[in-house]
């Protein structure tokens, strides 16, 4: 999240929300690994919102789905890839229909935001085959560019303004999505909220979108201005279905960053929709300043937050919008808020004030448009007592209702939000029966939408009454909804005409039941012997409440399975995560196979619930070339042996024939039986695996989770060595040069049975700890102080650093790790551009590569400026290898967050550093040479036996030692003798001059070759 400068008047604070729309899938590619056949049908953000099913609906006489042909949407964001239209990311180029520069510095993207959301609502997916492509791919994008580089501030006229500007813009557009909001007001009716109710009563076509903010988890947690905007349509992020990390994981989860609510506890945001891992248009030419949290190829990349679920949300209106014009009929901005909300999906256990009217889900609405019975009406007004009703003859099936209004704009700091106050009841056909809006009794005086779902309604005529409760400035127009929800649900099992659903109920469908099946690409099928099981199903009814159209909507995913994890969960070569649902059946043709069964490294098609990401089926498309079972596994007796003489070494040592500090050309696998694994839990000492070239090193513990169902399967610990071209490497720094030492080696984990099937079990419940042994003579030529070792992270597709501990004399580097996978022991190389001729160029670039220092940009590292007493104390922990304690601190000016709590408190636990007399620490203030001197004198000390005598400084070694503090003098001398610091000079100290960085990151690597050398 950015915090940036608005200019307009008066200066405005604002954060570009950059809450990260990730749009849909395909998943990332493995380089080498994944065939280019593979492919993947259907984007899943898109399915969660139901968008597939919109791109099939036949539209007249040509068959051509919804994607937005004909419409324009504005949006109000960062810039476009590097502002040049000859260079325009290839989805975007030809959807643009005009640019305006509100930045005044060009309209190009600095931080990959805007090239992101844009390709999110209209990308086309040209780099893709198709495969990443936005909601209305076909719909024009009007572009206003806000944020000026160089002062880092958007740069605003007024909303008013830059609503005007699009809706006279080419195309002229009528939905306008907005991503960026003021961090000082949140929940606040301000003047810019003002100035957008202002502008959609003046131009009540025009719909205007706002991200929430993602703000929740922070001191501001409501939505950011003017997402409080009653005439707005304000978005919140829910998970998604990637299984990424635990945050991607459960579409019915509203994400914890999303904002939420108002300062007056109106309902915002209204609508939610899929926030987290969204995959979309990537800024060409990325750097670390970008916001990507992962990325897919050099033209797409991973975005997270309520600024993705924005755009989303603004291309599906699009797409219904195109829709209702087709219908002869161009929505209010209100009706087409109504439509959205009325096909919203309640999220099962969570509070309204929490998901707003629910998780948006276009196919419900466009389907009770197109098959159902869904009224839908633009009114032009009433005044206060006036009252309009409306009827609706139930069918006996759920039905929902949805006032929504473009309220009149409240002046900032008077009165109550709402202006005109309209109120939506519903009297039932006994006229006993009574609803409100809301669910507020005798009406909701406080939102300008107001919704009503009738989920058991009796058979006959429903009233609906619109009412002018208090009408200040009226006539008030409205929008109204209302007619009978599609009914929605997994299908577990088609039996001829029957439907059978995963909650347990059925539905028996009649002869000339409409059917529309949406998964395998190109035109939709029309059998029910079409739906595969697992498929999203939704039902319309006729006046009976018998169904007359169903559309059943899935997924299909092709690619090889690179692990599997529990009883449950598949890892693709892309590095994607899914879960089986209950009752998922594996098949290889004809034949059913079970979970234990299911070979690696075949290639796979899932079949997919678009909503849940749950897998129903697995179908085995081609099984591996070769069976992995090993037949010259260590034998029960060897291994019982070894148990015995571990009594005396304290571990199990099991190792392969070949020999083990020697690096093999071939794979090599330490293979052992399963049934062993319950002695050597019971035998409690560590088991020690020696490899070809590396040792793995297993706690006891970690052996429990084996029992009867592994009988018969061994345990195998692979080791794979490959060669690395002479290249750099990918890092997480962009502008870090990664240099392999010696091979990268590939570790995996199994069980497998004889069968050939096999279980990867690559994450440990313990810490294991490797040991890789480089060839002795692999760093000549290196810096020895720059090598470390790293772990190659399959979803961003770079090495993660693990630590510097590498040993010159034995070439041994060691760390513990949950997971295995890939490592490699890396040279690494950094530098910035005001460093050249600096003296202390090589000591900072060692610090950087060691990852113990960062530059204050990604190109300068300002050595001159000075160091504070928190920052010398992180880089004192990280340098001497320690962990950072978050548990404890006794410090009053130090919160248990604050960014350097975890150092500060390890570095008091180890007697490194010591506060002030009034229990403060001081973090942010400077830090002298003299407190610099105690600080390494105790360094020195920490698990050191050397025995070190506190002696005087020598009578004219520095001519200003007498400025030194009579507690800093012996450490000044201390520190002297041992070489750590010298002088600024040849004969001064200058005790009180403050630490510089560059100073800093020279102490610390004298301190790291002290530490390497005592």
């Amino acid at each position: 999240m950015f915090f940036l400068t608005r200019k307009k008047t008066i200066p405005i604070v604002y954060i570009l929300v950059f809450m990260m729309i990730l749009l849909m899938l395909p998943w990332p590619a493995v380089a080498g690994a994944v065939n280019a056949s593979y492919h993947f049908e259907n984007n899943l953000a898109a399915g969660i919102m139901g968008v597939p099913a919109l791109w099939a609906l036949a539209q007249g006489n040509n068959g051509i789905g919804l994607t937005g042909k004909g419409q324009v949407i504005a949006v109000a964001d960062s810039g476009l890839e590097d502002g040049n239209l000859n260079t325009l990311h290839p989805d975007i180029k030809d959807r643009l229909v005009g640019v305006k520069d509100f930045s005044g510095d060009g309209w190009a993207d600095p931080n990959g935001h805007g090239t992101h959301i844009v390709g999110s609502i209209v990308g086309t997916g040209v780099k893709s085959e198709g495969a990443i492509k936005g909601i209305a791919p076909d719909a024009g994008v009007y572009f206003q560019a806000t944020y000026n580089e160089k002062d880092r501030s958007l740069h605003i006229p007024s909303v008013y303004q830059l609503l005007q500007d699009a809706y006279y813009a080419p195309g002229s557009p009528r939905i306008h999505a907005n991503s960026w909001g003021a961090n000082f007001s949140d929940g606040i009716y301000d003047w810019d909220t003002y100035s957008l109710d202002k502008f959609v009563w003046d131009h009540p076509d025009m719909v205007v979108l706002k991200s929430a903010g993602n703000g929740y988890k922070t001191t501001k947690p409501f939505v950011s201005s003017p997402g409080a905007a009653k005439n707005a349509i304000t978005v919140g992020s829910t998970e998604g279905i990637r299984g990424v990390d635990s945050s991607s994981d459960n579409p019915d989860q509203v994400a914890g960053f999303s904002s939420r609510g108002t300062f007056d506890g109106r309902i915002k945001p209204e609508v939610l929709a899929p926030g987290t891992w969204i995959l979309s248009t990537r800024k060409q030419n990325s750097t670390e300043e970008n916001n990507y949290i992962g990325m897919y190829n050099q033209y797409y990349g991973y975005m997270s937050g309520t600024s993705m679920s924005t755009a989303l949300t603004a291309g599906t209106l699009v797409l219904l919008r195109q829709y209702l014009v087709g219908q002869g009929v161009p929505p209010s901005a209100a009706q087409l808020k109504a439509l959205l909300i009325f096909g919203t999906r309640k999220l099962p256990g969570v509070s309204q004030i929490d998901q707003g009217f629910g998780r948006v889900d276009a196919e419900k609405t466009l389907l009770a448009l197109e098959k159902g019975d869904l009224q839908r009406v633009d009114a032009k007004g009433i005044t206060t007592g006036e009252k309009v009703t409306y009827t609706f003859n139930s069918n006996g099936k759920p039905f929902k209702a949805v006032l929504a209004y473009s309220d009149y704009p409240k002046t900032p700091g008077t009165g109550k939000d709402l202006v005109n106050d309209l109120d939506l009841k519903v009297i039932g056909p006994d006229g006993k029966e009574f609803y409100w809006g809301n669910g507020y009794i005798d009406g909701d005086h406080m939102n300008n939408v107001e919704e009503i779902t009738i989920k058991e309604p009796q058979l006959g005529t429903y009233t609906l009454e619109v009412t002018g409760y208090q009408v200040a400035q009226g006539p008030q127009p409205f929008a109204l909804v209302y007619g009978t929800l599609p009914q929605q649900g997994t299908i577990s099992e088609v039996k001829e005409n029957t439907l059978f659903f995963s909650n347990g109920e059925n539905v028996t469908l009649e002869e000339d039941t409409s059917v529309r099946v949406v998964g395998r690409g190109g035109e939709p099928q029309t059998k029910l012997a079409d739906i595969p099981p697992g498929a999203e199903a939704y039902l319309t009814f006729d006046e009976d409440g018998r169904v007359n159209h169903i559309d059943a909507l899935y997924t299909t995913v092709v690619n090889k399975i690179q692990s599997k994890e529990g009883s449950n969960q598949l890892i693709l070569w892309d590095g994607t995560r899914w879960t089986l649902a209950e009752g998922a059946l594996i098949y290889v043709g004809g034949n059913q196979l079970n979970w234990s069964q299911l070979p690696l490294e075949a290639e796979l098609k899932l079949t997919v619930n678009p909503v849940t990401g749950r897998v129903w089926r697995i179908d085995v498309r081609a099984l591996p070339e070769h069976s992995p079972f090993d037949p010259s596994a260590i034998s029960d007796e060897v291994v019982k042996r070894a148990i015995l003489e571990s009594r005396n070494i304290e571990k199990v040592v099991l190792s392969t024939a070949a020999g083990q500090e020697e690096i093999q050309e071939k794979p090599v696998t330490l293979a052992f039986s399963a049934a062993m694994a319950a002695e050597l839990y019971r035998n409690g000492k560590p088991v020690e695996l020696k490899l070809s070239g590396l040792t793995i090193e297993v706690p006891a513990a970690d052996f429990s989770r084996l029992g009867d169902k592994e009988r018969g399967a061994q345990l195998q610990m692979q080791v794979a060595w490959q060669t690395v071209r002479e290249q750099s490497l990918p890092a997480s720094d962009p502008l870090m040069y990664l240099r392999p030492v010696s091979k990268v080696v590939d570790v995996r984990a199994l069980i497998v049975w004889p069968d050939g099937s096999q279980l990867v079990a690559n994450q440990a419940d313990y810490p294991v700890k490797v040991t890789i042994t480089s060839p002795v003579g692999a760093t000549a030529g290196l810096n020895i102080q720059r090598i470390g070792t790293y772990r190659f992270n399959e979803m961003t597709r770079q090495w993660d650093y693990l630590n510097n501990d590498y040993n010159a004399d034995t070439g041994k580097s060691s760390f513990s790790t949950n997971r295995l996978g890939k490592f490699a022991v890396l040279e690494a190389s950094r530098t910035f551009s005001d460093i050249t001729e600096h003296w202390a160029k090589s000591d900072i670039e060692i610090m950087a590569a060691r990852h113990l220092v960062r530059g204050i940009t990604p190109t300068t590292f300002s050595p001159g400026e000075t160091v504070t007493r928190g920052q010398f104390t992180v880089m004192l922990v990280r340098t001497l290898g320690l962990g950072e304690d978050t548990n404890t601190n006794s410090f009053t000016d130090i919160p248990t967050d604050y960014w350097c709590a975890g150092a500060v408190s390890t570095a008091m636990k180890m007697g490194l550093v010591s506060g002030y007399n009034n229990s403060t620490f001081g973090p942010n203030d400077p830090i002298t040479r003299e407190q610099m001197a105690a600080m390494l004198v105790r360094a020195i000390h920490f698990n050191s036996s050397k025995v070190f005598h506190e002696t005087d400084l020598p009578t004219g070694l520095y001519h200003d030692q007498d400025n030194i503090a009579p507690w800093a003098k012996s450490s000044v001398s201390l520190i002297t003798n041992e070489g750590l610091m010298k002088g600024k000079g040849q004969d001064t100290f200058a005790p009180k001059d403050l630490t510089t960085r560059a100073e800093a990151a020279t102490v610390m690597v004298r301190l790291l070759n002290y530490k390497m050398n005592n």
